[in-house]
């Protein structure tokens, strides 16, 4: 297997790439666009990787789960400081299955 499959220096420029357009998108407009900086996010990190297209999915699919849990932990602080603490039983789904599409789409992504 080849060592260096991974490369860690394009999946934490995608993981600082989308927090930072989560950030600034959620905070300016208000809205969940997640999924569609994900998208953005790994395509970029499947190009900075290069090589075949299985190098670019695994490198896509670490960052879409390094990147998911960490924007699903930002969104559940977003969630309890609006208020939403009691509620959150019921938001856990689908911050779940926001998660698995982030994954998903980090390794079509990639």
């Amino acid at each position: 297997m080849n060592k260096n499959l991974i490369k860690w220096r394009s999946i934490i420029i995608g993981v600082i790439i989308v927090l930072a357009l989560y950030l600034i998108s959620s905070l300016l407009s208000g809205t969940n666009t997640l999924l569609t900086e994900f998208l953005l996010s790994a395509i970029i990190v499947g190009f900075m990787v290069g090589g075949e297209m299985k190098d670019g999915a695994i490198n896509g699919l670490i960052f879409g789960v390094i990147g998911g849990v960490i924007a699903t932990l930002i969104m559940l602080v977003f969630y309890l400081i609006q208020g939403y603490g009691a509620y959150l039983s019921y938001i856990a789904y689908s911050m779940v299955l926001s998660l698995v599409l982030e994954i998903v789409l980090g390794c079509i992504g990639g």
